[in-house]
């Protein structure tokens, strides 16, 4: 079901007055202009929570796809106030009703005359604890309760979720939830030929950006309609073959539009365009702007100094410059092959000229769109200077940054198929990618170990009937691998190297979640431990050689459902007493081997794009999973069994024969839990 943007929403908020006054709140803003270039996506509620009756809506989308863009326009077309959590004070019980007293708007509320939009309910959440968070949709709940017109709340697809449960469970609402869907083809050149109209008349200090562009656009229209559509279309093939639907989100199509703006020759843009689709979308794009800003540099200063050289102001040097002036850094030294006489005249042109690059905002400090702060911010990751990679990992793990969904892509495109990811920066890497999920999105991150002790990684994406897409990296031995702030859908079997959970303050654990490894290190205050509502899995499952952990970790908080178990030195002590796994039965040395060896056998299988469990043979056969003859022999149990077969190069397994034949379940061998029909099955081993 479609409907008008402007229709729905006006005839929704009807009772909302426009122009009501606000007393300066941070965060809070009223009587927003709309958007010029605005094109709206289709905003659709799910059919199983479409309840319009009720006075809290929810509105989720992954990152990028114009969440801040519609609350902002909700707001502009019927006089809503926006609320941005990203730019408010820390929220907490009382925030919204205190916020409605401070900005004078009580009155107006309880008259049914305004409503509020809250935007950014993800960077709201990574600055408080879940009892703040629960504390402040209590207090959303209260107030639309006496409201007459809905609050709006904005968020990617995870948060809006568990916050629709959290308002559910704990205030009886059962909310509707919208989902904003990625641009077709249509929608995507709409917005393209809109955001070249604005570009065109858009100015720096006074100075037109692209003075030929107005001109252009009027004398060649056709050139750019026809280029506009070829584009779109290129990328929307290329789209459906990575399953990555590029052309959806408005970053993206603002790139694009930035690169045809530059060309100052008409005939040339169809050119530039297959230019970019012959290579990887997001990285052609940056790569366009940066050859064209270095373009403009030179001829700059050739036109004084005749023999300046043509190699200068590389994207390499762009992005480094552009990382020092986010991070307030000192700028780079000058190019080594630039002469001495050539030296002033560079570095004032380079001064002048970088505040204004496409790649910044307004104000010079923040990159203008996502998808140029993932060009930027990868390029940092990956930089020789220590102090620029340290710059950049702050700024991913700041609790005012969210993770961006297009930074996997950046950050890949710099390896040139051969470079390693350091261990450090995998959760990055795992959260960019989940940061795309949309609704019914399966997202996993597996981490293990070869021979040689370098760490390999495989993060697999599933979609609701697609073929799952699977990332595999690598990353030297000795690296620590940390996870940030939430962990969920990962797996880690390393039991020779060192895990970091957390980034300080709480630390969320998400099933399925299960990390075994040498020494875990975990940097928190606080654990809480939940199930992810879009799965079944209930099991979080923490592993270690020795815990390295602050006096100052509390007790966990588990969420009802998650099944939390935890197993190393001492782990029967204080908090994590009702969380351990103990030994409560002796076995005869085979069949305790034999149990660790079909824990082992069980949680090293995951899936595959038959749509069924499944690992290469030569990773199952590998001594550091059989470890000797009593692994040998059951996995020729398990094959003759018909649980394990080998099908080409992978082994898979049955989940309902190893339940029928082993008495055993994937998440029973998470837990540890060992049946009499599971004892029985490994004693039998002829060994």
């Amino acid at each position: 079901m479609g409907y008008s943007f402007n229709d729905f929403w006006s005839t929704h908020l009807a009772g909302v007055v426009k122009g009501q006054h606000l007393s300066e709140l941070p965060g809070w803003y009223g009587n927003l202009s709309p958007m010029q270039s605005f094109v709206p996506a289709n905003v659709l509620p799910r059919s199983e929570f479409s309840d319009l009756s009720k006075r809290i809506w929810l509105i989720a989308a992954p990152g990028a796809v114009g969440k801040s863009t519609l609350a902002k326009e909700i707001c502009a077309l019927t006089g809503a106030v926006y609320l941005d959590l990203a730019e408010a004070s820390t929220v907490a019980g009382n925030y919204l009703i205190g916020g409605l007293v401070y900005t004078n708007l009580l009155d107006a509320w309880s008259a049914g005359t305004t409503t509020i939009v809250i935007d950014a309910l993800d960077e709201a959440r990574l600055r408080v604890t879940q009892s703040g968070f629960e504390d402040f949709l209590a207090d959303v709940a209260k107030v639309a309760r006496k409201g007459r017109a809905p609050i709006v709340l904005l968020g990617r697809v995870g948060i809006i979720e568990e916050a629709w449960l959290i308002i559910n469970e704990n205030s009886g609402i059962a909310a509707p939830i919208f989902d904003i869907e990625f641009f077709d083809a249509q929608q995507a050149k709409h917005f393209v030929m809109a955001r070249l109209s604005v570009l065109s008349t858009e100015k720096t200090n006074g100075i037109l950006e692209y003075p030929h562009l107005a001109a252009s656009l009027s004398s060649h229209a056709q050139v750019y309609d026809e280029a506009v559509t070829e584009v779109i279309s290129g990328i929307s093939q290329l789209s459906q073959a990575d399953a990555d639907r590029f052309v959806g989100y408005a970053p993206v199509l603002d790139a694009v539009a930035k690169v045809i703006a530059a060309e100052q020759n008409p005939a040339r843009i169809n050119e530039d365009m297959r230019r970019v689709l012959e290579g990887e979308v997001l990285t052609s794009l940056a790569s366009e702007i940066l050859n064209r800003e270095a373009g403009k540099l030179i001829t700059q200063l050739k036109s004084t100094h005749a023999d300046f050289p043509e190699d200068l102001y590389t994207s390499a040097e762009q992005l480094h410059r552009l990382a020092c002036q986010i991070f307030s850094l000192p700028a780079p030294p000058m190019p080594g092959a630039l002469a001495q006489e050539h030296v002033a005249a560079y570095e004032h042109a380079v001064k002048n000229l970088l505040p204004q690059h496409p790649f910044l905002n307004g104000n010079g400090k923040g990159a203008s769109s996502s998808i140029f702060e993932a060009a930027i911010i990868s390029s940092a990751l990956k930089n020789a200077s220590q102090e620029i990679r340290a710059s950049a990992e702050k700024h991913i793990s700041s609790a005012k940054h969210t993770a961006n969904p297009f930074l996997f892509d950046f950050y890949l495109s710099l390896d040139h198929g051969g470079d390693e990811v350091p261990a450090e920066h995998l959760g990055f890497l795992f959260d960019s990618v989940v940061s795309k999920a949309t609704t019914g999105d399966k997202v996993r991150l597996y981490v293990g170990e070869n021979l040689d002790d370098t760490i390999e990684s495989e993060i697999i994406v599933e979609r609701n009937g697609g073929k799952p897409n699977t990332y595999k990296l690598s990353s030297p031995k000795g690296g620590l691998i940390t996870l940030g702030r939430k962990v969920s859908g990962v797996l880690i079997a390393c039991e020779h190297t060192n895990v970091q959970l957390g980034l300080g303050g709480q630390l969320e654990l998400v099933s399925p979640t299960s990390v075994q490894c040498r020494q875990l290190r975990l940097v928190c205050d606080q654990v809480v431990v939940k199930t992810d509502p879009r799965t079944t899995e209930d099991m979080i499952l923490l592993e270690a050689e020795e815990l390295v952990a602050g006096n100052s970790v509390s007790a966990p908080i588990v969420r009802p459902a998650a099944v939390f178990r935890v197993s190393w030195p001492n782990s029967e002590a204080y908090p994590w007493t009702p969380f351990n796994i103990t030994a409560v039965h002796e076995e005869a040395p085979h069949v305790s081997e034999g149990l660790r060896t079909l824990r082992r056998l069980v949680m090293a299988f995951r899936s595959h794009s038959k749509g069924q469990l499944a690992r290469f043979c030569d990773k199952i056969e590998h001594s550091r999973m059989l470890k000797g003859k009593v692994g040998e022999a059951l996995l020729q149990k398990l094959i003759n069994d018909g649980v394990v077969w080998a099908e080409g190069p992978m082994y898979c397994l049955d989940a309902n024969k190893l339940g029928a034949q082993a008495g055993i379940s994937f998440q029973d061998a998470q837990a540890k839990r060992y049946s009499k029909q599971t004892r029985e099955y490994v004693s039998d081993l002829n060994v």
